[in-house]
């Protein structure tokens, strides 16, 4: 008796922040029957070494291929992993057959081959070329699956390389010899300052959209994406820096989103880039290494894919699917990595040695806002009230002292507006000079 295969659509992650939005997992097809494989040889497109940075020893993100609780899957995945490099130069129905997979004396369900395949794309950012469609077979002694390109393998090859070519550009600016943290935060600000949101995304009819939005190339190289590619290229650059950096899916403003978690000196944090992504200077990093309370005041994260039924992952019943569920979810509870815990003068007293002097340093700089940070001891808006509002007016005093350390010019004391950001406890004042 022949084998059918039954396709699986498996729509990962395909919209973002604004604009952020799931296609609903769609009813599974009949593949039609045939007998033998694709006759085309496969062509190879791995590149010789993958993309890092001389200075740093790479690593690979396995956190959702060890939480993958079956060893059949874990075996499917790796399987995946070393096919998808190798695919056919002839399409079937638009889209470039890999090679098929068999696992004898393993019976997968339905559920969990889309979490395998979820778990991989979480895994491997710089594999951008796979559908969201899977061939599958199953019975009691074995799973059958083919995967496909979007691409053909030339492209393929092309494309890796321009990936390539732009992660490599981005390493040459990166000394050798910084910290973690350093590391991450010059990936940040990379992407912020090279890549633009994809304001033209279509939420509602998902085939309009462009696939390369939603992936490291796209960020990377087109420059333009959605927070998918954001999250693939943050994900991938600092893999390449030997930073541990992982994607977290769920919702914010009442979309699908998906944001970043990386690992600093043993603790994690998440991170959202595309949140980040703002034309204020100041605004940059409020999403920069912060702790779950923090987070959750306007994201909400999906649940562990431990916690749905295969009907759930499935996407035939319930509010979550395989393409929005988290495979893997770090524990993010500490905040003394926060951008601005680290790199702006805290505000400790009234004396306010460390604002004054990082004042002094913004003002020769003659840089437009300067950031402090206001120490957790202290009461977020009776401090405010005290800088600006109330009698003494202490940041005054401060601009006063700034001034008699300056020569050619000095900071426009008259004309000073400032901002304030309470959950991170910051205060950006923008500086004008006469």
């Amino acid at each position: 008796m022949k084998k059918r295969l039954t396709i699986l659509l498996l729509i990962l992650l395909t919209g973002c922040l604004c604009s952020c939005s799931l296609s609903d997992i769609l009813p599974t097809v009949q593949f039609p029957q045939r007998t033998t494989e694709t006759v085309t040889p496969y062509k190879e497109v791995k590149p010789d070494n993958l993309t890092y940075s001389e200075g740093y020893e790479p690593v690979t993100s396995t956190y959702s291929y060890d939480a993958l609780p079956k060893e059949g899957e874990k075996l499917l995945y790796n399987k995946i992993l070393d096919n998808c490099y190798d695919i056919s130069p002839d399409p079937t129905e638009g889209r470039y057959p890999m090679p098929r997979i068999e696992l004898n004396g393993y019976s997968l369900s339905e559920a969990e081959v889309r979490t395998t395949s979820k778990a991989l794309t979480d895994d491997h950012p710089e594999i951008f070329w796979l559908t969201g469609t899977i061939g599958f077979y199953t019975d009691e002694s074995m799973t059958v699956i083919q995967t496909y390109s979007n691409f053909s393998p030339e492209e393929v090859g092309t494309r890796v390389s321009a990936m390539r070519s732009a992660a490599n550009a981005f390493y040459t600016s990166v000394p050798d010899g910084l910290s973690a943290f350093e590391r991450e935060v010059m990936v940040h600000d990379f992407l912020i300052d090279h890549v633009e949101y994809d304001k033209n995304v279509d939420t509602i009819n998902l085939d309009n959209n462009n696939p390369d939005t939603y992936t490291a190339y796209g960020a990377l190289v087109n420059k333009v994406s959605v927070c998918e590619g954001y999250v693939r290229a943050f994900q991938m650059l600092l893999n390449g820096l030997g930073v541990e950096c992982v994607g977290v899916i769920g919702e914010s403003q009442n979309q699908m989103h998906i944001w970043n978690a990386v690992k600093l000196d043993g603790s994690w944090y998440y991170v959202d880039p595309t949140w980040d992504d703002q034309e204020q200077t100041y605004a940059r990093h409020l999403y920069c290494n912060v702790n779950k309370d923090y987070l959750l005041e306007d994201h909400t994260i999906s649940p562990l894919f431990t916690s749905l039924d295969a009907d759930e992952i499935n996407g035939i019943t319930g509010e979550y699917s395989a393409s929005v569920m988290n495979i893997y979810i770090p524990e993010c509870t500490d905040d003394s990595m926060g951008y601005y815990k680290q790199k702006t003068p805290h505000l400790r007293d009234y004396d306010a040695a460390d604002v004054k002097s990082g004042m002094l340093t913004a003002a020769q700089q003659q840089e437009e806002y300067f950031v402090f940070y206001v120490e957790e001891g202290l009461d977020f808006q009776t401090v405010i009230t005290d800088l600006f509002v109330d009698y003494p007016q202490h940041f005054f005093t401060y601009i006063n002292a700034v001034n008699n350390s300056l020569s050619d010019y000095s900071v426009d004391e008259s004309n000073i507006a400032y901002f304030t950001h309470e959950r991170s406890r910051i205060v950006a004042v923008e500086l004008h000079y006469y």
